[in-house]
């Protein structure tokens, strides 16, 4: 604590002063938005049945998660980011920025864009080991919005209902196309997707044994919803949340195409490379 901090210690809040003394060190104001998601896991750690196909969140009120359907959410923020999952290390090795336009540069934390996606159309020349890590690597729909379970349950079967949570919906796969779909739903009709709201159901589908669950919503766009100040400050949040991990990642980029060869290191290299495979000989004569 500097000596200006305690001249002006009677001007500041409580939370300052704890920040400027010590006695808040900076480790709980990190942003941490609940995921929203659908419950694919019959039976949690401690034996409890859980509703496949429902819902779920965490909600930190009573320190456990949420399930149920239907469910409404009232979008905030719509955006997109690539995500490259290695399933032997069991973790995702790449990611990019988190961006709202195909027209931005999706730069990733490995020095390159998209995580390496490639298009379709430009995967002719790839070996069989390539495309399968082109399954890997995919972009994902992020939706900053407030979730209302009406009907909601703990995982122990207790009712327990939830009014505008702040949480994350990322889809990708077979959800990526109704949730883009419900959105361009209500760009189509000029309606701000902060004053609508969705419902959203699960539909359970089958592909060979393969069982999975595909979110069915209905779009609410005549909600005509208005944005008091407690949402504008929900959305400062959401949008911290974004900028916080944008600029991990473009740090990290930088890091990684710091280290990267230059174009005379590569040359270097190779010299270098090209000597050691010859004898003294070859080398005076070349």
């Amino acid at each position: 604590m500097s000596d200006n901090q305690l001249t002006n210690i009677k001007g500041m809040s409580d939370e300052q002063i704890m920040q400027a003394i010590g006695q808040d060190d900076g480790s709980n104001m990190g942003v941490n938005i609940p995921r929203l998601a659908i419950n694919r896991t019959p039976e949690d750690d401690d034996g409890n049945q859980l509703p496949v196909g429902h819902y779920y969140t965490y909600d930190s009120n009573i320190g456990q998660n949420i399930y149920g359907k239907p469910i409404t959410l009232r979008p905030f923020i719509s955006a997109m980011q690539y995500m490259h999952y290695d399933a032997d290390k069991g973790e995702y090795v790449n990611r990019s920025i988190i961006f709202k336009s195909w027209k931005e540069e999706a730069i990733d934390i490995l020095g390159g864009t998209k995580c390496g996606k490639i298009a379709y159309k430009e995967r002719a020349n790839l070996t069989p080991e390539q495309l399968e890590q082109q399954r890997t690597i995919r972009c994902y729909k992020l939706i900053y919005g407030l979730l209302s379970f009406k009907d909601g349950k703990t995982a122990q079967g207790k009712d327990h209902s939830v009014e505008n949570l702040p949480v994350l919906y990322r889809v990708t796969g077979t959800a990526f196309s109704p949730v883009s779909a419900a959105l361009d739903q209500l760009k189509k009709r000029k309606k701000l997707m902060f004053n609508s709201t969705l419902s959203l159901e699960t539909k359970r589908q089958k592909k060979g044994g393969n069982v999975f669950y595909v979110p069915e919503i209905i779009v609410n766009a005549d909600a005509n919803l208005q944005l008091s100040d407690a949402d504008m400050e929900t959305l400062k949040v959401f949008q911290e949340s974004i900028d916080t991990e944008n600029e991990e990642v473009i740090g990290l980029y930088n890091k990684s195409k710091s280290n990267s060869p230059t174009g005379s290191d590569s040359v270097d290299a190779k010299v270098v490379e090209e000597l050691d495979d010859k004898v003294p000989e070859q080398v005076l004569a070349s």
